[in-house]
């Protein structure tokens, strides 16, 4: 996995995945479109080299990304 360069909103997308909201509540809740936030969650799995959101959301929190 090495160094993983997560942005501040990549960030927020990824806290608010792992508290289980969906792409479409978190548009809502940060102000942004569905697709976009599919686009920044597609960026954060690559990055992570993960095959999945819970697979993402479990590296991360190995990590300290999140808590």
């Amino acid at each position: 996995m090495g160094d993983v360069h997560i942005t501040p909103r990549e960030m927020e997308i990824i806290q608010r995945l792992s508290d289980g909201k969906t792409a479409k509540e978190i548009g809502q809740i940060i102000g942004c479109a569905r697709a976009t936030v599919e686009t920044h969650k597609q960026h954060i799995m690559n990055k992570f080299g993960a095959a999945n959101v819970t697979s993402m959301v479990a590296m991360a929190f190995r990590a300290g990304i999140i808590t």
